[in-house]
């Protein structure tokens, strides 16, 4: 029996500004997959280098199928990704829709920033531009976490230690590439690939109604994870882990 994979890879892309450790839950809770498993950090979070380009979701996911690429030798990958990585995974089936062999979507939304949204973007990246940090990692991880058990208190306070690992200049370049993000509804209808859309119960950043607007246009029911917030995939890694096992299986079947 070979021991190498030869299943379709999976690709998971993380939210922010926490990095790739995020997924450390849900990839215990998978079961062995046939193929290869990948998970990197964005620009400025974790180990990842801040690039001499302007901030830019399209340079990631350029970047990210790359190096899929690269370190697979396949074409395609199953792409999971959850609030930014769900905004990177949607410019790698804009961009490279040949890379897409399955698609999953957690706490994440196809449509731009309002105005609003957009404005408080930019004015947190200039307060943190060359800072040491985020300006309250508390309570940033306070409105990521939606679960209200006893867990909740030691969630919270992991998720802030994460943020508070990353520099100043890494956040501001993250907010400044979500901020230039288009809508790409129409970029998930045109996809004809197995895909699944997730949310929390609690996200109060992603929500409900967004998370159906993208399984309208693919094609599929939104499955609204209860007691969870925005990370679903560290809140709640079984019941996602179902999800992404099915996804992979799916992609391989087809």
């Amino acid at each position: 029996m070979s021991l190498v994979p030869d299943g379709t890879p999976l690709v998971l892309l993380n939210a922010f500004p926490v990095d790739r450790s995020q997924w450390d839950p849900l990839l215990e809770a998978l079961p062995v997959l046939p193929g290869d498993i990948i998970t990197f950090d964005v620009p400025g979070i974790g180990d990842m280098p801040l690039p001499e380009e302007e901030p830019s979701l399209e340079l990631i996911a350029d970047a990210a199928v790359l190096a899929m690429r690269e370190v697979t030798g396949r074409d395609k990958a199953v792409w999971v990704g959850c609030s930014m990585g769900g905004y990177i995974a949607m410019a790698v089936a804009e961009r490279h829709p040949e890379a897409i062999a399955a698609i999953g979507l957690l706490g994440t939304r196809s449509a731009a920033d309002t105005d609003e949204a957009r404005e408080a973007r930019l004015a947190l990246a200039d307060r943190v531009d060359g800072s040491d940090g985020h300006p309250d990692p508390r309570g940033a991880a306070e409105g990521l976490v939606g679960m209200r058990d006893g867990a909740r208190e030691a969630l919270v306070a992991a998720v802030a230690a994460n943020i508070a690992r990353h520099g100043g200049d890494g956040i501001a370049w993250g907010q400044r590439a979500m901020a230039a993000r288009p809508d790409r509804t129409e970029v998930l209808a045109a996809l004809e690939v197995p895909a699944f859309v997730a949310v929390g119960e609690h996200d109060s950043i992603a929500g409900v109604d967004a998370a159906r607007t993208m399984a309208e246009a693919l094609g599929v029911e939104a499955e609204v994870l209860d007691g969870v917030g925005h990370l679903s995939a560290w809140e709640a890694p079984s019941r996602v882990a179902a999800l992404v096992a099915d996804l992979v299986d799916r992609a391989d079947a087809g």
